[in-house]
This record gives C-alpha cells, structure tokens and sequence, in this order.
C-alpha cells in the first residue's frame, strides 16, 4: 500500500499530555523521540489507541484514556479505570491485548521506512541510489514521519504526516513493508494517525492521493474529490469531510502534492 506526496517540514504539536505516568511512552511534546502509543485490539474485536493515564480527580487513582480506531457515534475517546483496563473479563480473556505501537520515526530508522516503498517507487534505481536520491530530496525530509510495530516490536508500516494549516493535514508515503502487506496494518496506521491529531485538533480534515483502490481509503471517511482537483493519472486526490474543498485548502493540495 503506497501514496505519495510532500508538504512543510514542522514537526507535528498540539497533542495534549495527559496527567498521569503511564507505564508506556505517552506524546510529550518536548521528547520527540519517546513519542508512542500503544494498540490494541478490545476481546469483542475494535481496535483502540491508548493515549495515556489521567487521574481522577477525587482520589487520584489512575484512568486509562483511550480512543476508537472506528467510528462510534456514541463517543470517540473514553475513559476506563487501568486495573479494568489491564484486567481480564469472566473467562479469563485480557479485555484488551497489545496489538502493535505508533511511535514517531526516528534517524535510524530511515532506510527501513524507505524499503517499505522501494518496489513501487525505485523507479529502476538501485536501493542505494534511492536512499542517496531521497536524503537529497527536500520533499522526502519535509513532515511528521509515524512507524507502526507490530506487537513483537516489528516495523511493519509507516506514513508522513504534513501539516498545512491549523486544521488541515496532508498524508503521504504510505507504505508497508512487502513481508507484511495483505495484513491491516497500513489501515490500523492511517487510523491510529488520524485519530491521534482528531483527539488534538476535533475538525482536523485530511488530504491524500492515493496510488491504491480508493475504497481502502474510503472507509476511513476520505471521498473521491471532483475532477478539478485531479492532477496525477495514477493518484486519485482524496479529502475527508462532505463539504467540497475551499479555495485556499485547494490551494494547498497543489502547491504541496
């Protein structure tokens, strides 16, 4: 699974920090690279982004705040005390297991990332030739790079998030390592970014082109956008939300993509 595209070069912000110590990685802003967030996949069969541990106010004890990685029209981010949320239900099942963790990409982790999408984008280079190509290119450093690990710690996905305005996020590079595709991830990745800045920024609209079938795109709440806005033969220009694109967000899909 692979889309292209580039945009600015700030760093992703605005993700709140929660109150209590998490036994996992939680977004401080000020520690990019201990930035992560655990998966998990709840025993009826959702999935969740676990945020971080809150306290209660009356006595201080520990609540795990988490967030759909679907759509739920009674809430999106919930509440759940950490002894149930680490618990177990009746027969003995953990009411959520560990699944995978989103966590930002990191130096060393650049030619990994960059190997996810090399059979779709070598364009007859060799590896080498393309990671000297990409550490060359301005529109490959630009962004907010996210990794996804499987739950052995694995890398199995990763996208480039770009930040164009307050409000308006572009998606890019989206790729999954060849060994691992056919598998979800890519999906439960695009999700979980999706949903992290949603929690930061609630009417946060997304912008992508995608090089895949746009139903995978789609049921995530990205729609085909009109003729005007397609550029590229082989990348479909996609946006989330019903309205059509203002005149400066269709400013932004060209000058950035």
């Amino acid at each position: 699974m692979a889309n292209g595209g580039h945009g600015n070069g700030r760093p992703a912000f605005g993700i709140p920090c929660l109150a209590y110590p998490d036994p996992y990685p939680y977004p401080y802003p000020c520690v990019a690279t201990a930035m992560s967030w655990n998966l998990y996949r709840h025993y009826k069969g959702n999935h969740y982004l676990r945020l971080g541990v809150a306290a209660y106010s009356e006595d201080l004890s520990p609540h795990v705040v988490y967030r759909c990685l679907y759509d739920n029209p009674e809430a999106r981010t919930w509440v759940r005390p950490q002894p149930m949320f680490e618990g177990t239900i009746e027969d003995g099942r953990p009411r959520f297991t560990p699944v995978g963790r989103l966590r930002l990409v990191r130096p060393e982790d650049l030619r990994t990332v960059l190997a996810f999408g090399y059979d779709a984008w070598k364009q007859d280079k060799t590896f080498e030739q393309y990671c000297a190509d990409k550490d060359q290119d301005p529109n490959h450093v630009r962004g907010t790079r996210y990794l996804l690990e499987d739950a052995s710690g694995q890398p199995v996905s990763a996208l480039n998030v770009l930040r164009f305005r307050e409000s308006l996020l572009g998606l890019a590079s989206v790729a999954t390592s060849s060994d691992q595709r056919g598998k979800g991830y890519a999906s439960l990745l695009l999700r979980a970014v999706m949903e992290l800045h949603r929690f930061a920024q609630l009417d946060t609209r997304f912008l992508l082109f995608s090089e895949v079938k746009p139903a995978i795109y789609e049921r995530h709440g990205f729609r085909v956008l009109p003729a005007e806005h397609q550029r590229f033969p082989k990348s479909l220009a996609m946006a989330t939300g019903e309205t059509p694109l203002t005149p400066i967000e269709a400013e932004f899909l060209k000058a950035y993509f």
